[in-house]
């Protein structure tokens, strides 16, 4: 039914579970994904219907909050997939599979604007999402932190001056307050070219399980100065000025424009000390090819803004 050499304990145990769902063998079950997490999808093919399967590891993946996210971005009218069956204990999901075309597949030089202008009305519409009652996390000065140590953790030299880190870290109080003083939405997180799928030339949503409440920018950045795909400046300035008008931003643009290059820096210093941390513990060396992009992102905001050029020595 499948190759040999997959053959592992988890996966055994998602075939019991699918045969129990299905009644029978009768499917083939091929690897749709992994990503950067403990998560694994796989593609069930069952008389000309598809399904994913998840595979999250309920020792390292909360799949309760896949499922009840899922459920909140579907009330709201947004494409999330539809879950068909759950069993949280092993931590299986069988979801609606959402088809094979990423944001970053679809993407060419004559649809792209207009692909990123649906991916920004979708945002739109999730920072619309009603929060008062949701179980969300908020991305707080801790967790912002945290993040932002990763930088220093895992991607600085350990020999780096003591003088510099103090700095960085004065550096570091700037950004999380940039961040809390935004408007406080729902953060996606991921909302990039790889977590966007294009089904039928609309916008489907997935990886959306570390939802936050926190910055309405957050998505943006992550968005339009993506790490592993590149816009030039003018498109980074056509759709910042294309969200800032259908989400009704109050504040003057300028102001929101800074509010945007800040916490895009925030996410690209965090980036550099995972993309190192996944290569150095966890042995996933490909995202060290996504470094310079990301890093140029950063020197970019020390040449535009005075008080980050501390950054050019530090990197």
């Amino acid at each position: 039914m499948h190759d040999k050499h997959m053959t592992d304990r988890r996966l055994d145990q998602l075939e019991d579970w699918l045969e129990i769902f299905f009644d029978d063998a009768n499917y083939t079950l091929s690897k749709a994904s992994d990503d950067a997490s403990f998560r694994r999808y796989f593609r069930i093919e069952r008389s000309n219907l598809s399904f994913i399967a998840m595979d999250a590891p309920p020792a390292k993946e909360n799949s309760k909050l896949f499922v009840e996210i899922a459920q909140l971005l579907r009330d709201n009218n947004i494409h999330a997939p539809k879950i068909i069956d759950k069993d949280l204990e092993q931590g299986f999901l069988l979801i609606e599979d959402l088809g094979n075309t990423t944001f970053l597949q679809a993407l060419n030089p004559s649809n792209k604007l207009d692909l990123y202008k649906l991916a920004i009305d979708e945002l739109v519409k999730i920072q619309a999402i009603e929060l008062k009652n949701q179980a969300l996390n908020t991305y707080d000065k801790s967790l912002l932190k945290a993040e932002l140590q990763l930088l220093i953790d895992w991607y600085l030299a350990k020999d780096i001056d003591q003088n510099l880190i103090n700095q960085l870290k004065q550096l570091f109080d700037q950004l999380v307050q940039n961040s809390l003083n935004a408007s406080q939405v729902f953060v996606h997180r991921d909302y990039h070219c790889r977590n966007l799928m294009t089904t039928n030339g609309k916008i489907s949503i997935i990886d959306f399980q570390d939802a936050v409440i926190g910055s309405n920018t957050y998505d943006l950045a992550s968005l339009l100065k993506d790490a592993y795909i590149e816009l030039n400046l003018a498109e980074i300035q056509t759709l910042l000025t294309y969200f800032y008008q259908q989400a009704n931003i109050k504040i003057p643009f300028a102001e929101f424009e800074k509010q945007f290059d800040l916490m895009g820096l925030q996410r690209h210093l965090k980036i550099l000390g995972i993309f190192k941390r996944l290569s150095i513990r966890d042995g996933k060396h490909q995202y060290l090819d996504d470094i310079p992009l990301v890093k140029k992102y950063a020197l970019q905001m020390a040449d535009k803004y005075p008080e980050f050029t501390l950054l050019k020595d530090i990197l």
